[in-house]
């Protein structure tokens, strides 16, 4: 990483509670966009998974990416939390 992409590094934290997980019936769903760095964001959720099945996949997706120019590109380091509700343990993921 070049010295003028440290100098745009953004930080933030975004929450997005589910509540009945486990009752989820859709194949995909999306979290509500959010800001970081200026940018639009959301998080996609296959909640019994995208290739493979029985597992959950989890995507950090640019909420606005049709409006963005031709080969528009953004670094972003990020991680994944996830709390269970009913122990309160949690699983990060980078």
């Amino acid at each position: 990483m070049g010295k003028n992409e440290e100098n745009d590094l953004a930080s933030g934290t975004f929450t997005w509670k589910i509540n009945e997980f486990s009752k989820l019936n859709a194949d995909k769903c999306y979290s509500e966009v959010f800001v970081i760095g200026g940018f639009k964001w959301r998080v996609c959720l296959y909640p019994k998974g995208n290739t493979v099945e029985n597992f959950m996949s989890m995507y950090l997706e640019v909420a606005d990416s049709s409006t963005l120019p031709s080969g528009w590109t953004r670094y972003a380091l990020f991680s994944f939390t996830l709390v269970n509700q009913l122990d309160r343990v949690s699983i990060t993921k980078a």
